[in-house]
C-alpha cells in the first residue's frame, strides 16, 4: 500500500501589494516550490493562504 507525507506551506494571500512587490513574492514562491518538486513534494491544495503538498514515503 502506497503512503505519503504531507506538508502545508503558509503564504498570506489576502495582503495588498504594489505589483513589484507582488512579483518578487510571485518569484519567491515559484522558487520555493520548484525546489520542494525537486525533493519530490507535489501541490495537491490551496485554501485561504495554506498549500498543501504531498510525497510518496519510501520514493
Amino acid at each position: 500500500m502506497r503512503q505519503f507525507e504531507y506538508k502545508v506551506l503558509v503564504i498570506p494571500t489576502a495582503m495588498t501589494f504594489t505589483t513589484k512587490q507582488y512579483e518578487e513574492i510571485a518569484g519567491q514562491f515559484e522558487e520555493r516550490l520548484n525546489a520542494l518538486g525537486r525533493e519530490g513534494w507535489e501541490l495537491v491544495q490551496r485554501a485561504d493562504g495554506f498549500f498543501f503538498l504531498k510525497r510518496e514515503l519510501g520514493a
